[in-house]
């Protein structure tokens, strides 16, 4: 049974790893360009949850439901830049304005829906599989596909398009891709809505899952803080690593030691600044 365990606690460490790289992806960009520590992203997360549950419980239309997240926290995200953090560059400024936002947009959260945890599954991906003497839920194997796909369409962007090269290199050094006369500002709001667009998607991805709750926000927020960090900070390759081995630590834990569950991934991150203090992928 010993390797049974482990197989199933390795999909599901990968599932959660990608809903991971999805959150902090988007938190390690905007940080990485432009330079705000933005704590109201784990209520975009928060919204993306609550709306894909309204909207998919309400369809019976997954897809709708993670469709609406994108397009809800898509447009939250640019109001918040461009009315707001556009036009109060300072950065501890920003700073307070997100932690008022995020204080704000969970009380709101919390009025709306309640203490009462939201949990819907399409009937479709209910559940398991048999993969020899392995069990296996269809929900994580969705989960990884969806992950597989949104990896490689993140790497395309970043790698492939113009936009993508633009923001990589603004993270290097922000100041040569304006002296190319590259419109900083519009960039700006394009990873912003980015950015929110993929904590909405995580969110409304993680509800079939796990639920959601009026503290699920600030949780994740945290370990997408502690996965940014382990990835080294800006660093998009990084924080991709990161989350799948924050994924895979806490997975582990909850199989083999469920007490350690809850901080395995920010004794992960104590592990790797001891020996890397710039983070696994950040020079």
């Amino acid at each position: 049974m010993a390797l049974e365990i482990l197989v199933s606690a390795i999909i599901d460490g990968v599932a959660l790893g990608f809903i991971f790289l999805l959150l902090s992806l988007g938190l390690s960009v905007i940080f990485g360009l432009m330079r705000i520590v933005n704590f109201a992203h784990g209520s975009m997360f928060l919204w993306g949850a609550y709306i894909g549950y309204e909207v998919s419980s309400r369809t019976g239309n997954l897809l709708a439901g993670i469709l609406a997240s994108a397009s809800i926290t898509g447009l939250m995200g640019f109001l918040i830049e461009y009315l707001l953090l556009k036009r109060l560059r300072e950065p501890l400024t920003q700073a307070i304005i997100t932690i008022g936002l995020m204080l704000l947009l969970d009380r709101v959260a919390w009025l709306r829906w309640g203490d009462i945890t939201y949990i819907w599954l399409p009937p479709e991906l209910e559940g398991t599989i048999l993969l020899g003497p392995t069990i296996i839920y269809k929900y994580r194997l969705f989960v990884i596909v969806v992950g597989i796909v949104l990896l490689i369409a993140v790497y395309i962007f970043f790698n492939r398009t113009r936009y993508g090269m633009i923001i990589r290199a603004g993270i290097d050094d922000r100041e040569m891709i304006q002296a190319f006369g590259v419109n900083i500002e519009r960039v700006f709001t394009g990873i912003f809505v980015v950015g929110s667009v993929l904590a909405g998607v995580a969110g409304s991805i993680l509800v079939p899952w796990q639920g959601v709750y009026p503290t699920l926000g600030i949780n994740y927020l945290l370990y997408a803080f502690a996965i940014v960090v382990i990835g080294g900070v800006g660093s998009i390759g990084g924080t991709m690593v990161a989350s799948l081995l924050a994924g895979l630590a806490q997975q582990l834990s909850a199989y083999y030691a469920p007490y350690l569950a809850e901080p395995s991934i920010f004794l992960l991150m104590l592990a790797v600044l001891m020996l890397r203090p710039s983070g696994l992928l950040r020079v």
